[in-house]
């Protein structure tokens, strides 16, 4: 073996290391800023009722308009959250496992429904259910009514209230005969969402 040979073996093996370096950090930056977008979801201080709110969370002041939210970026974690208008003082937030979701000062009630796409007829499948005095059909479980501070968006991004809920055609199924899909409705809205499903 000549030695131009062996350094050429040299140099490879001296810079096989500095590729992976570079290739895993490529691949994190893909990751961070295209990935990372798609998987990642909102954070909402909603107020669905008919006057404003001022809220606060660790001293930073949000003022969030009547039958609208406000979109903010908070750490998982312990926080503390206050509201005048509906009796909130210094309260604890506390932010676990997944930082995306409602927080929800105003005490409302929200309903956390998981639809099903599919082909196949399967209404005879689905069991009745008893939801604020009205009767709700479901194939996956009894919906969950929850006026919780804080109500997690499960779904990284794609269930929380300011996704529109996928039509069938658009849906990005994995398999070829069932999907699923969670979503966190305000329950004026779940209704709504409920009536105009079941009238097609």
């Amino acid at each position: 073996m000549t030695q131009n040979n062996e350094k050429k073996k040299l140099t490879l093996k001296s810079l096989l290391p500095i590729l992976l370096i570079v290739v895993l950090m490529g691949g994190y930056g893909y990751y961070d800023l295209v990935l990372k977008a798609k998987l990642t979801g909102s954070t909402l201080i909603d107020n669905p009722t008919t006057q404003a709110i001022n809220v606060t969370i660790d001293d930073k002041s949000y003022t969030v308009p009547a039958n609208s939210y406000e979109k903010i970026s908070i750490t998982q974690g312990i926080h503390h959250i206050s509201c005048k208008e509906h009796g909130i003082n210094n309260q604890e937030l506390n932010i676990e496992n997944i930082e995306y979701g409602i927080i929800n000062p105003t005490k409302s009630k929200y309903v956390i429904y998981n639809m099903i796409y599919t082909e196949k007829d399967l209404s005879d499948q689905f069991k009745p259910y008893q939801i604020e005095g009205r009767e709700i059909y479901s194939l996956l479980g009894e919906p969950e009514v929850t006026s919780a501070l804080f109500i997690p968006d499960v779904t990284m991004g794609k269930g929380n209230i300011d996704d529109k809920a996928p039509s069938f055609q658009n849906y990005n199924r994995i398999s070829q005969d069932y999907a699923f899909q969670a979503k966190i409705f305000r329950l004026k809205d779940f209704f709504e969402f409920y009536d105009k499903e079941n009238k097609k």
